[in-house]
């Protein structure tokens, strides 16, 4: 019974274990395509087996663009927060040919070395785009592969909303223009682990000075910490990942098989004394 609690109790964290590797994946076309056909949404593939599947598809030379953004941080979360009306989840809901992976386990294959691959597969002409920089532009007698990187996200889950808002009207501009000059094109979006450099340096450094010009306004929005007016819950991440595994190992592990220890042991009784039998007298006995 208690091995039989203890397994079930276990469940839940194995959850959390499961999904803590994953990264989301999003990819669309603007025509129907076989590129796609494949992506099983039921499925949670490796990240780079992912993209090697659409590598080897021989129609994947046959659009006239291929837009890869590759997002540090993402999390499912973050694009289940977007608004239905939004620029992204728009062009993913009106696209003929669509797949959305919410969990697709991570791998060492970066999408920039993909979208190289692909440039050199298919002669593409490739082109890193930085909407949030200005105007930029593709040459329409070339085929192109643009590549996207976005800030990294993280923090808070409100201040991600936040953020997350922000770099979606920029990637929902690229995709507005991109279907202006090519409108026969391939979007790739995928979330990727954040910069190791990234993930050492403190939350807040107070030595780092934000007013340089030389800081882009975009990274600046996702280092500025969330509003020091507010209760403590708003201004600090209490609930961390390990505090909250640890909580579920004390509450659904350790507290069930105590209190069913002490009710083992409650339910214990001691022997029935033995009645004496008919008949039996204890004086004559004495007497004797």
């Amino acid at each position: 019974m208690i091995a039989h609690t203890a397994l079930l109790a276990l469940l839940p964290i194995a959850g959390v274990f499961g999904f803590s590797n994953t990264i989301p994946f999003v990819a669309w076309s603007s025509e129907s395509s076989n590129v796609l056909g494949s992506l099983s949404p039921s499925t949670h593939p490796n990240h780079g087996a992912l993209l090697e599947s659409i590598t080897r598809d021989e129609s994947i030379c046959s659009f006239d663009a291929i837009f890869v953004i590759d997002h540090p941080g993402l999390h499912n979360s973050d694009l289940r927060g977007l608004h239905p009306s939004c620029g992204v989840a728009t062009a993913i809901q009106s696209a003929p040919s669509s797949r959305q992976l919410p969990r697709v386990e991570r791998s060492i294959v970066s999408m920039a070395s993909f979208a190289e691959r692909v440039a050199s597969q298919c002669g593409f002409a490739l082109a890193d785009i930085r909407p949030e920089f200005g105007v930029w532009s593709v040459d329409g007698n070339k085929k192109h592969i643009l590549t996207m990187s976005m800030p990294p996200i993280e923090g808070p889950a409100k201040h991600r909303k936040i953020v997350m808002s922000e770099h979606e009207q920029l990637i929902a501009g690229a995709l507005e223009k991109l279907a202006v000059l090519s409108p026969n094109h391939l979007v790739i979006y995928s979330g990727s682990p954040l910069p190791a450099q990234k993930r050492q340096l403190p939350e807040f450094d107070p030595d780092f000075d934000t007013s340089s010009e030389d800081v882009d306004p975009l990274f600046h929005a996702n280092a500025v910490a969330a509003p020091a007016d507010g209760s403590i819950l708003q201004r600090y991440q209490l609930l961390t990942p390990p505090l909250i595994i640890s909580l579920l190992v004390v509450f659904v592990i350790l507290i069930p098989i105590l209190v069913l220890g002490i009710t083992a042991l409650a339910s214990i009784q001691s022997p029935l004394r033995s009645e004496a039998s008919s008949g039996y007298s204890a004086h004559e006995k004495k007497v004797q």
